[in-house]
């Protein structure tokens, strides 16, 4: 479960340790490439909580169908076609799906699976500009035009890490730059750091929030405090 607006369900209660977190990571590649297209094509949201606004697009329908059948026939049948054993082939699979997994955990869902950032998302801009609260010292100075910004989103809900560090700049492939990732998706990753000043002062002088953590240690742990936090049920609490 990684936002409150998807439905609470009894194994959530397992996120608040890290090794089923870990755990889960080893298979979640298979699920974000199929399971969740096929949700997608099933019920024209994501999770049930965004809606498919373009999914009467042919090359949109189309073009999710064509993934999931080349995903399944390259990850899964051309191993069972291909390898001496069955038993090599479903090790070949899981190796590739467990890999990836972990690699898209560490390097780029805690780049946004924070409470920060997934309070900041579109929807959540949106509702708290409509409320009351919207009123506040600290919202009526921030421009009402940075709510419906794609730009200023992009920033929000992201996150940076150990920017400074040329080690995690190699071992994550420039995804700790992963702001100017999204802002400028075209950019080869071996110039974000390049224009992270740019983008950094940029921010500061239209007030949008830049979130850095100075180690991927820190971006880890506000990972972890999110995923502990949406591992209660919140219909409970609200009851006491």
């Amino acid at each position: 479960r990684v936002h409150k607006r998807i439905r609470y369900e009894a194994q959530f209660r397992y996120q608040s340790n890290w090794l089923y977190v870990m755990f889960a990571y080893l298979f979640v590649v298979f699920g974000t490439c199929f399971y969740i297209p096929w949700g997608v094509l099933s019920s024209g949201t994501l999770y049930g909580v965004v809606d498919w606004s373009d999914q009467d697009r042919p090359s949109k329908s189309g073009g999710l169908k064509l993934h999931m059948f080349l995903y399944i026939f390259i990850v899964v049948v051309a191993p069972l076609c291909t390898h001496t054993s069955l038993a090599s082939a479903l090790f070949a699979i899981y190796l590739h799906i467990a890999t990836l997994g972990l690699v898209f955990a560490l390097f780029s869902q805690i780049n946004h699976l924070n409470e920060p950032s997934l309070e900041s998302d579109m929807d959540s801009r949106t509702a708290k500009m409509s409320t009351p609260l919207s009123s506040s010292l600290s919202q009526s100075k921030r421009d009402p035009r940075l709510v419906e910004s794609w730009a200023a989103a992009q920033v929000e809900t992201s996150n940076n890490f150990a920017s400074q560090s040329l080690f995690w700049h190699v071992l994550s492939n420039g995804l700790n730059h992963q702001i100017e990732h999204h802002l400028f998706p075209g950019l080869n990753h071996g110039h974000l750091h390049l224009i992270s000043p740019v983008v950094r002062a940029t921010c500061q002088e239209f007030g949008v929030t830049y979130k850095s953590y100075d180690t991927w240690r820190d971006l880890m742990e506000a990972t972890l405090t999110w995923f502990d936090k949406l591992s209660v049920d919140d219909t409970l609490i609200a009851k006491n």
